[in-house]
Parts: structure tokens; sequence; C-alpha cells
């Protein structure tokens, strides 16, 4: 029995999102779906979608069609698998939808979702993409913005009350530091509400002083011997079935801080087993050594940061170097254990051109990557680099499509407030189940 694939479109006016209800007599009728309909033989779901847009509603958009995602729905009895693939449609007409079926369709701000009675897939597709979708929302509306303001995509809701109050003294009983609070990631009121954090081993002072990063550079103290244990006291206290562990460059140990990362991988499996384990590491000073001893621990991903493309690499980066990046990803890819992945991530926005990143993500790909990582650049403080520019929303989707579709990542996560952990187990369980 062949899947059955049906296009739905994502199309925003002036900050609101285009809804219509299902035709009388089909399943869930009279639910709010993104409108669209089913491929027809010989079409591509572009066609379909341009097709059913104009047959349901008389309305059509000028561009192409973005993809941004597709979920699926088991085969249930005499009916076949059903594939749902979503697309970004930028650039919508100037006139008005009419329904044509017996539908009502309208125009909705994101308050407005969560009142409406959607049909099933099309509500899990909105609860998983609803910081994308509201990002690009925001795009579509007219915009009078002040020189040196945010857009307004990139203004992340304060979130967290009681669940974020339980994580931060969590980890002030534990002694631990956490990169969220020390990169003043954008993100971390979403993910401590959500009970995750990315851990930051070896202290919370930094050997290295680059010019995009706010955590503080100088002379660090010792290592600490327990604190692998504690953070994974903290990782059974939390119930997390996916860790990420970073850490601070330590150009001053021997082994640039190796065996700490080793370790902690040890004690968070010792201590809960089904715990999945990403590392994001230094690039050790290219000792090939030094990543011996992580890779030997196994975990599920191990991940270094390209940061930037090799033009900026030297005024945005102090010690790191793009190729000495891109051989210690290389070496990862060759000698990891077998089930462990292989991931890089890069910053927007600091003056690269389209053509420098589609190098740069070439050259990951090349070395065998196959997570990758692109998010906005945003200034920690005066006195880090300042933002070059910002990217919009639907330009990160095109990132998305170009590292999947054309260089075959198995998952490039890409948005305005995306960062290197964000979504990290999404992402990994893509990369090993293979993309839908």
């Amino acid at each position: 029995m062949s899947a059955l694939d049906v296009s739905a479109a994502v199309v925003f006016r002036g900050g609101k999102l285009l809804l219509a209800t299902r035709r009388p007599g089909s399943r869930h009728a009279g639910l709010w779906e993104f409108p669209g309909g089913k491929v027809q033989g010989g079409e591509s779901c572009g066609e379909a979608l341009s097709r059913e847009l104009r047959e349901e509603l008389a309305f059509s958009w000028e561009g192409e069609a973005i993809p941004m995602g597709v979920l699926r729905q088991p085969p249930t009895g005499e009916a076949p698998e059903l594939r749902l693939h979503f697309f970004y449609c930028p650039a919508p007409g100037e006139g008005e939808p009419v329904p044509q079926e017996g539908q009502q369709a309208g125009w909705f701000s994101p308050r407005q979702w969560e009142e409406l009675p959607l049909a099933p897939l099309d509500r899990q597709f909105l609860e998983s993409h609803r910081e994308e979708l509201t990002g690009l929302a925001q795009e579509s509306q007219p915009m009078g913005a002040r020189p040196g303001r945010l857009p307004p995509w990139l203004k992340s809701p304060f979130q967290g009350g009681v669940e974020r109050r339980e994580m931060r003294h969590l980890l002030k009983q534990g002694a631990l530091h956490t990169v969220c609070d020390g990169a003043k990631c954008p993100n971390r009121c979403q993910c401590w509400r959500h009970r995750t954090a990315t851990f930051m081993i070896l202290g919370e002072i930094c050997t290295r002083a680059c010019r995009f990063c706010s955590v503080p550079h100088g002379r660090p103290t010792p290592p600490e011997p327990e604190e692998p244990r504690r953070i994974a006291e903290s990782v059974a206290e939390l119930g997390l079935k996916y860790a990420v562990v970073t850490c601070v460059s330590r150009d001053d140990l021997p082994d640039g801080g190796a065996s700490a990362m080793r370790e902690t991988i040890l004690a968070i499996r010792q201590r809960c087993p089904d715990t999945l384990v990403e590392v994001l590491t230094s690039d050790y000073g290219g000792d090939f050594q030094a990543v011996d001893q992580v890779l030997s621990a196994a975990p599920a991903v191990f991940g270094h940061n390209l940061e930037t493309v090799e033009r900026l690499s030297p005024s945005v980066r102090s010690v790191a170097q793009y190729r000495r990046s891109l051989a210690v990803l290389e070496y990862a890819a060759s000698h990891a254990p077998q089930g462990t992945v292989v991931k890089s991530g890069m910053m927007l926005g600091l003056g690269e051109s389209d053509d420098e990143v589609r190098q740069a993500l070439k050259d990951l790909r090349n070395v065998g990557v196959s997570l990758v990582t692109l998010g906005q650049y945003l200034q920690p403080t005066p006195a880090q680099l300042p933002v070059a520019s910002f990217l919009l929303p639907s330009r990160f989707l095109q990132w998305r499509r170009y590292a999947e579709e054309e260089l075959g990542f198995a998952s490039a996560v890409c948005g305005p407030l995306v960062r290197s952990s964000y979504l990290a187990g999404e992402a990994y369980w893509q990369a090993r189940q293979g993309r839908p």
C-alpha cells in the first residue's frame, strides 16, 4: 500500500497565519488546518500546494515554497500511511482567500492559534515548531525598526517561574556551572523550564578570549576531582534522558581537559545508564590523543564548533583556527566508536557572505560532520563584537534546506535563537533514524 502525500501551506501576512477548516464530509471536518491537499500523480509537493490553494481558496503566493518538515501518520486498516509535508510560502499575494468548498478561512495571530480546534497533525506541527512559526509571524509584520534595536523575532519571552528557580537552586547546590548563564543563551529560560541544561565543566574561567563570547577569561582554578560525580548526580535528580556537557578551554592543562570530559561521560553513564551524553569540546590545541580520550568514553555525539567562516575566524576566535577545527572534526569522524555522531555549529550575522557560509558547510560535510546548527550571533555585552546583520527567520529555513537536501547533513537545526545544544536530543535521533 503506497503512502499518501499531502502538502500543507504555512502562509503569513501582517503577523497572522492563514488557516482553513477541513472540507465538509472529510475526516476531522470543521477542524482548522494549514491549507493544502493531496499530491496527485506527476506533481511535486510544491505544485500540488499551488493547485490546492487556487482550487480551495482562490489564493496564490509568489516565490518558492520552503520545506519546514514532514509528519507521518501510520497506516490504519485500509488507509495508507499519510505523509504531511509543510512548506513555508513567503510573499503572499494581495487578495484574500475565498473558500470554494464549504470551508472557512482566515488569518490568525499567535495568541489565537491556541484557541482554535486544530486537526491532530496540524496541532502537532504547530506545537513542535512554535518558536519558528512565531518568528515567521513577526517577520511578516511591517516594521519601523530603529537602528540598534533587536528585530521582534529575536526577543525571547521570559519563561520559568517555579521550574526556573528549582533549576538555579540545584545548580547552586551542586556548585555547577552552565553555559546557559555563562554565554547568556537566549533559550536558557525555555530549557530550564523543561528541566534541561548544558553543563559546563572545568570551572567558569576560560584560558581563551574569543571576541564573541562573554564567558570570563583569565587564570582558571585547578580541576575539581568531584565535579564529574556532582554532574552525574544532578543529571539523575533532573531525570534527564539526554545530557549535554561542554567545557571552557583549558590550555593550561596537559590534555586540555580531555580526561575530565571523559570522566564526566563515564560518571553520567554509571549513575544514569539510560541517559545519552552529548559533548561539546574545545579543539584541544589539535591534540588527537586528547580527542581519543573523549571518544574512548563513547559519547552519543562528539561536538566541536567551527563558529564562523574561514575569513572571519582570526578576528572572531582567539587561539582556535578554522583548519585545525576541521582537522579535529575529521579525526573524530574517522575514529569515533560505532554509533557516535559528529556535530558542529556556526553563528551567522558576523559579516560573512552567503558564499562563505556555503563553503563552510561544504567543508564540514566533507570532513564527516552529520549534525550542524546555525544560529544568529547576538552581542552578549558591549565588550564583544557587534552584530553585522540580523537574518530573517525564513533565511534560516533556506539554510536548513540547503544543508539537509543539497549537502546531505542528517540534521540541520537552523534558526535565529538556535544555539549548539538547542534541540540536541531531537537532532541526534533524526541523525540515527534517518530523516523522514
